[in-house]
C-alpha cells in the first residue's frame, strides 16, 4: 500500500482514486465496444455508429458552454456552503439564494436547449445519412430514438455538474460508475446481439433512466430547497453568467469543428467504411485523453475556491502537480498507441481495417498530446469565473473545421489529420499559452 506522503506526490485524493476507476472502466468499456463491433457489425453499420455519436455532439450548439459556466460559479458560491448530516445544504443564507437561482435557471435553459437539440439534429442527421447509398443498414428509427434520449440527457447533465461543483466530486463519480457499468453491458448485449445501431439507443436510455432515479431520488434532499424561489440574492444572468457564457458559446460552437467534424465529412466523402475507421481510431484517442485529465479536471471545483480565497500560491503549486501527472500520462499513452500500430505492420497485422492507417493515426496522437495542455490551462484560468481564451478558440476551431473539409475531401484521413496537428500545435497551443501567461500575472497582483 502506498503511504500519505506517495499518494500526496501522485495528487491522489478521493475525487480522483473514483473519477480514475471510473475513467479507467470507460476505457475498458469502449476497448470491449471496439472488439465487439468488429466482430458483430460490418464496416458500414460501424461508420454510422460512429457518425450517430459525432453527430449527437452537435448539443454544444444548444448548450452554448453553460456547464462550464455552472461548475465555475457554483464552486465560488460553495465556499460558503457545505453539506449537513443528512445531505441537506447549510451555511451563508445569502450564497445558498444565489445557488438556487443558478439552479432554478439551468433547469429552464437546458429544458428549452433539448427540444431545439432535437428539432434539429434529428432533421439534419436524417438528411447526411439519407446521402448514403448503402441500402443495407437500418438506421432511421434507431437515429430518432437515440436522438431523442440524448435530448433528454442533455437535460440531465447539469445537475450531475451543479453537484460536481459543490464538493461532490467523489460521489457523483460513484454514480457515473454505475451507470456506465449498467449502460454498457446492456450496449454490449444488444450488439452480441446482432441489433446494431440500436446499441446506441440502448445504451443512452439507460443512462437517462439511472441518472433521472439519481437525482430525483438519492439526490432528493440535496435539490429540494431548489423547488422554491430564492429568498435573498439572485445571480444575474446578464451580467454574471452571460459575459462568460457567450465566449464559452462560441468555443462549443468551434469546438465541434476541432473534434467531432472529421467523422462527418469523411462519411459525406468516403462513406461509411471511412468514417468508422475516424471514429474509432478518434474514440481510443478521446478515451486515453479523458483519463489522463481528470488530475486536473476532478480538481477544478477546488480551484474555485482557491481563488475565492486568493489562495493563489497553493492553486499554482495544486495546478501544477495536476498538469504535469496528465500531461505525462498522455505522451505515454501516445507512444504506446502509436507503438502498437507500428508492431502490428511489422507483423503484418492490418488493423487499418477497422482504424486509420499509420500516417494519420499518428498526427492524431501528436495533437492530442498538445490538446492536453490546452485543456489544462483552460481549467485554470475558468477557475477565475473569466473565459479568455474565447478569440483562440474561434480562430482555431474555425480554421480547423474549414482545413478538414478542404483537405479531407481532398485527400481523405491523411490531409485531415494533418489540417489537425497543424492548428493544434502551431497556433492553439502558442496562443493559450500567451493568455495564460498574461492573465495570470495580471490576476494575482491585483
Amino acid at each position: 500500500m502506498m503511504n500519505s506522503s506517495m499518494l500526496r506526490f501522485l495528487g491522489l485524493d478521493k475525487a480522483i482514486v473514483y473519477s480514475f476507476v471510473l475513467k479507467t472502466w470507460q476505457a475498458f468499456a469502449g476497448l470491449i465496444g471496439l472488439i465487439l463491433i468488429t466482430q458483430y457489425c460490418s464496416s458500414d453499420v460501424q461508420g454510422f455508429y460512429y457518425t450517430f455519436i459525432s453527430l449527437v455532439a452537435l448539443q454544444s450548439f444548444v448548450e452554448l458552454g453553460l456547464y462550464i459556466v455552472i461548475a465555475s460559479i457554483a464552486s465560488h458560491e460553495w465556499a460558503e456552503l457545505k453539506l449537513g448530516m443528512n445531505g441537506q445544504i447549510t451555511g451563508n443564507p445569502a450564497a445558498l439564494s444565489r445557488l438556487i437561482s443558478l439552479g432554478r435557471f439551468i433547469f429552464k435553459w437546458y429544458a428549452v436547449a433539448a427540444l431545439i437539440f432535437f428539432s434539429l439534429s434529428s432533421v439534419g442527421g436524417y438528411w447526411l445519412f439519407a446521402q448514403s447509398q448503402i441500402v443495407n443498414v437500418d438506421w432511421k428509427l434507431p437515429w430518432f430514438i437515440y436522438v431523442a434520449f440524448s435530448s433528454v440527457w442533455l437535460w440531465c447533465m447539469p445537475f450531475l455538474s451543479l453537484l460536481e461543483a459543490c464538493g461532490q466530486v467523489d460521489r457523483v463519480a460513484v454514480f457515473r460508475f454505475w451507470q456506465t457499468f449498467a449502460s454498457s453491458i446492456c450496449s454490449w448485449v444488444a450488439i452480441a446481439g446482432h441489433h446494431d445501431l440500436w446499441a446506441l439507443p440502448v445504451l443512452v436510455m439507460v443512462s437517462v433512466i439511472s441518472c433521472l432515479y439519481y437525482l430525483l431520488v438519492t439526490k432528493r434532499t440535496f435539490f429540494r430547497p431548489f423547488f422554491n424561489s430564492p429568498s435573498l440574492d439572485s445571480i444575474r444572468w446578464c451580467t454574471e453568467i452571460f459575459p462568460m457564457q457567450w465566449r464559452l458559446a462560441l468555443q462549443g460552437l468551434m469546438n465541434y469543428f476541432s473534434f467531432s467534424v472529421f467523422t462527418p465529412v469523411m462519411f459525406y466523402h468516403y462513406g461509411p467504411k471511412v468514417a468508422g475507421q475516424m471514429g474509432m481510431t478518434q474514440q481510443i484517442l478521446m478515451a486515453m485523453l479523458s483519463i489522463a485529465l481528470i488530475w486536473v479536471t476532478t480538481k477544478a471545483p477546488q480551484f474555485g475556491i482557491l481563488v475565492a480565497r486568493r489562495e493563489f500560491q497553493k492553486l499554482d503549486i495544486e495546478w501544477r502537480r495536476a498538469t504535469q501527472i496528465s500531461v505525462s500520462l498522455v505522451l505515454v499513452g501516445a507512444f504506446l498507441f502509436t507503438a502498437a500500430l507500428v508492431l502490428s505492420a511489422l507483423l503484418h497485422l492490418d488493423p487499418t481495417d477497422r482504424l486509420l492507417p499509420l500516417l494519420p493515426s499518428l498526427f492524431l496522437a501528436i495533437a492530442t498530446v498538445f490538446v492536453a495542455v490546452v485543456q489544462c490551462i483552460a481549467v485554470y484560468l475558468r477557475a477565475h469565473k473569466k473565459e479568455i481564451l474565447t478569440a483562440p478558440g474561434v480562430l482555431t476551431g474555425a480554421l480547423t473545421g474549414l482545413m478538414v473539409w478542404k483537405l479531407g475531401a481532398a485527400f481523405g484521413p491523411v490531409g485531415a489529420t494533418a489540417s489537425y496537428l497543424f492548428v493544434t500545435a502551431f497556433l492553439a497551443l502558442p496562443m493559450t499559452v500567451v493568455v495564460f501567461r498574461k492573465s495570470r500575472h495580471e490576476w494575482h497582483i491585483l
